[in-house]
């Protein structure tokens, strides 16, 4: 590169570029004007594993480039590079030699750089050091650069007004909470003791119900009416957080410390947070109950979506966002039970798979099954079951194909204990490999009591039979993540490439099978999502926390491209397109799916299960 003319057009191609992209023109100049373009025919390698770092690191100006480790008789493709790509970096995470070798599948030209001049340059620009760190580990937490600070990430000082709340006795009487409420403009007043202390809270509503009685006595003391019980949070808590306290009850004390009966430092309602949101979770969730018709849930499931989507900013908002759809699809589900009510009481309505994880983002209806206390009951309940599920179609939901299940989803207790002794007992026989999303069942509307009894009886019968949580750790193997994204492919480790990332199949679902893996192993043999096993699997195997900790955020990473692609196509989001992923998404992934590849090896391994 011996002149200017060369230099700029270095930097024009730089530029285009992570991570060159965030940074300034001048300083890409100044690298390409002490740069070298090298050719290399094809065959050549590039560089050489176990060797010594070089002086320089490369950027690939055209061409293909394979990344190979092992040895001469058992070499394993390990990754493709094209235009833009950078070879050598792995110096900048540690790595005391070259951890692959790299060669040439085509004619390659590559742009040479002084390694240490790169170096420094990385270190100025905080998003050019992010995208470096994304190439050894997943980043769930990365933003575009235009994006805005997300709500799990901004504290509720931020955006709601520091002000004095309006308290009361629990002697005051109900005539003088109305009149400090009316002065002061609010929707909730809190009750204190004579230290500050919350003791419960009176909210507007709360008093509007009460005047409809006839019995209503203004000059009642507050007691009579106040949430004894509020919801209550810490002063450091965020916007998301808040808004998921607030919840269907529409107001939450903030406390000292956070707890139940710390000192008052202030309330917040649903009109508070406001300011922080285009639409508003707790309006949302307050509506459903008070909805009239599968159209108006419509309209309400497809707002929580819409809501979901444009505050799915960043991978690590992931989980209060699911979180919040779980409720909302929990809500509607209530809500049509009272517009379509049971038979009678004695069931117990439950999740499992996706929803049962709360990890179902996409407007998928939920996987579902009935525990029906009396056989006798069972055919009621499933024409009810049947009503329910084409009443939550038109809320809006997409369908799902049962027509390959083996079992009615509606069925006594005694007859699901059954199944789930067979699944634990003789897995070969009764095909546990394609039931394994059951063991993924939570209650979600119901006698829970039912559920509880069915848990007791899996867990004794999992106890029973040690070699069950084996088989099911053998058959995490099933599914194995691609090897990388060349292009605008998705590449497996024998070099096949497909226009179409399978991310249900080949990323998404490794990692729920091991997490269910481990929670089953914990102890917890129904329910629980990803997060919460995989936290369970690094309390039983503290020594392999970075294991389990890097698969939690290939999680995160995973459920954002799943839950954007689904909300905005109106799918399942099991299948993406490469080409509509940017270069840095593709680099997390790339990063998630050695994650996945080293928690799969370790989990069918085996060894874990004697420390365990």
């Amino acid at each position: 590169m011996q002149t200017s003319a060369i230099a700029y057009r270095v930097a024009d191609f730089l530029k285009d570029h992570p991570p060159f992209q965030s940074m300034e023109e001048q300083d890409l100049i100044e690298l390409a004007g002490r740069g070298r373009v090298k050719f290399h025919e094809v065959d050549e390698f590039l560089l050489w594993q176990d060797a010594a770092h070089g002086p320089n690191v490369f950027v690939i100006q055209r061409g293909t480039v394979s990344l190979w480790q092992g040895s001469d008789a058992n070499e394993e493709l390990r990754d493709m590079r094209g235009p833009g790509d950078l070879l050598g970096l792995e110096r900048f995470h540690g790595a005391p030699t070259v951890l692959y070798s790299a060669k040439s599948a085509s004619e390659v030209v590559v742009y040479a750089f002084q390694a240490e001049a790169v170096e420094k340059l990385i270190a100025k620009y905080p998003a050019a050091q992010r995208y470096i760190a994304a190439q050894n580990s997943v980043a769930p937490d990365y933003h575009a650069p235009d994006q805005r600070k997300g709500l799990h990430e901004t504290l509720l000082y931020e955006v709601v007004k520091r002000s004095e709340p309006v308290v009361c006795t629990p002697g005051n009487t109900i005539r003088q909470a109305a009149r400090r409420m009316s002065a002061a403009g609010c929707e909730a007043i809190a009750v204190v003791d004579g230290e500050g202390r919350v003791t419960g809270i009176v909210t507007a509503s709360s008093i509007l119900t009460a005047l409809a009685a006839n019995t209503f006595d203004a000059n009642q003391t507050v007691e009579i009416l106040m949430d004894k019980s509020p919801v209550t949070v810490g002063p450091d808590v965020t916007v998301s957080q808040c808004a998921l306290a607030v919840g269907v009850g529409g107001v939450a004390a903030i406390t000292e410390g956070g707890g139940a009966h710390g000192r008052l430092h202030g309330l917040v309602t649903a009109a508070n947070l406001d300011p922080a949101f285009g639409d508003h979770p707790s309006a949302i969730l307050l509506a459903i109950p008070k909805a009239t018709s599968t159209e108006a849930l419509r309209r309400l499931q497809q707002r929580a979506r819409a809501f979901t989507l444009e505050r799915l900013t960043t991978p690590s908002a992931v989980e209060w966002l699911s979180e919040f759809l779980h409720r909302v699809d929990i809500s509607i589900l209530q809500r049509l039970a009272v517009l379509m009510p049971p038979p009678s009481e004695n069931y117990c309505w439950c999740y499992y798979g996706a929803a049962g994880r709360a990890e179902l983002l996409s407007p998928v209806c939920a996987r579902s099954m009935l525990l029906v206390d009396d056989a006798a009951d069972a055919a009621a309940f499933a024409l009810w079951f049947a009503s329910l599920q084409n009443a939550l179609l038109e809320c809006g939901y997409i369908g799902r194909d049962q027509r390959s299940s083996t079992y009615s989803a509606s069925a006594s207790l005694s007859d699901w204990t059954g199944r789930y002794a067979g699944w634990v007992k003789d897995p070969l026989t009764n095909s546990t490999f394609e039931a394994r999303p059951m063991f993924d069942l939570r209650p979600v509307m119901g006698d829970r009591s039912l559920w509880q009894t069915l848990e007791a009886s899996v867990k004794a019968d999992v106890h029973a039979n040690p070699i069950f949580i084996g088989l099911l750790a053998n058959d995490c193997l099933s599914a194995l993540p691609p090897l990388t994204f060349f292009r605008d492919a998705v590449v497996d480790d024998e070099g096949e490439s497909s226009a179409i990332f399978d991310l249900e199949k080949s990323a998404l679902r490794p990692l729920v099978d091991v997490g269910r893996v481990f929670g089953i192993a914990a102890g917890r043999v129904l329910g629980g999502s990803t997060q919460e096993r995989l936290r369970l699997a690094r309390t039983l195997l503290p020594e392999r926390e970075a294991i389990f900790r890097q698969a939690a955020e290939t999680m995160r990473v995973v459920l954002y491209q799943q839950a954007r692609s689904g909300i905005r196509l109106h799918n399942s989001g099991s299948e993406l397109q490469p080409s509509m992923l940017s270069h840095y998404d593709r680099q997390i992934l790339k990063s998630g799916f050695r994650a996945i590849l080293q928690l799969l090896e370790f989990t069918a391994e085996g060894s874990w299960m004697e420390a365990a």
